[in-house]
């Protein structure tokens, strides 16, 4: 590995360690403090999204028609219940947009923290190809010391069998 990339390789070390903790940070934090509308939308689909919801508005429901079908003409929103479909039209008109809102935020988070994944992982490549190269080097050493040795005792064999050899 040449000087350059290891200059390069020790930059992303050092850069790494806070891309790492913002991979670790809750999605909600992770690229840049959320705006009012964001957290509205946030929390609108927190709570639309949950079954404590879903059950309170059945029962809602359940008792809005269940009591002006009792009361007949003489109910606050008789048959055929307009009030009742206007607040539920008016609540999927908010409801939607604030579900987009979400998505979206959570869709910026998620290619962020993507990017910042890919690279983590070219990082981690190149750590490993540095770890590939000392490998090689210490291996290169190694080779050339055995090879050395094995020559040092092919030369100190030859002595003794020339030493050896009747004269």
């Amino acid at each position: 590995m040449d000087a350059k990339s290891k200059k390069q390789l020790e930059e992303l070390r050092t850069s790494s360690r806070s891309e790492h903790a913002t991979l670790l940070m809750p999605s909600s934090d992770a690229i840049a403090p959320r705006t009012l509308g964001q957290r509205m939308a946030n929390t609108i689909t927190a709570v639309i999204g949950t079954w404590t919801f879903i059950i309170i508005q059945t029962i809602i429901i359940i008792g809005w028609t269940g009591y002006n079908l009792l009361m007949g003409k003489s109910g606050f929103d008789p048959y055929p219940f307009i009030l009742l479909n206007l607040f539920l039209s008016f609540q999927a008109a908010y409801t939607a947009p604030a579900i987009m809102m979400s998505q979206k935020r959570e869709g910026e988070v998620d290619r962020y923290r993507a990017e910042i994944a890919s690279n983590v992982n070219v990082k981690s490549n190149l750590e490993m190809y540095a770890q590939h190269d000392k490998i090689d080097y210490l291996e290169g050493d190694i080779v050339t010391s055995i090879k050395e040795q094995l020559a040092d005792i092919s030369r100190q064999l030859e002595d003794i069998k020339r030493q050896q050899r009747p004269q």
